[in-house]
């Protein structure tokens, strides 16, 4: 098993994490020991809606409760159509 030690214990948030490029990302990360804290609408540990500002706070406030964070990935993009 190769570890990556760049990556280990590391705590990355993962915006879109639950689908396309965010849930690769992610998953890349998990795969190389890192803590991913994912946001998405739905299926992540934390859900809010970034198209908001009050989904953005909550964001940040939900964030804030794992402690330290190494980097913030912004990968959400896109949206709800229709």
């Amino acid at each position: 098993m190769t570890t990556h030690a760049g990556f280990a214990g590391r705590t990355y948030v993962v915006t879109g994490s639950a689908s396309g490029i965010g849930a690769a990302t992610a998953a890349l990360l998990r795969e190389r020991d890192a803590k991913v804290i994912g946001c998405d609408l739905n299926d992540a540990e934390v859900q809010a809606d970034l198209s908001s500002p009050a989904g953005r706070r909550a964001l940040v406030d939900q964030v804030q409760e794992h402690g330290r964070i190494d980097a913030v990935l912004a990968i959400a993009g896109g949206g709800k159509t229709g």
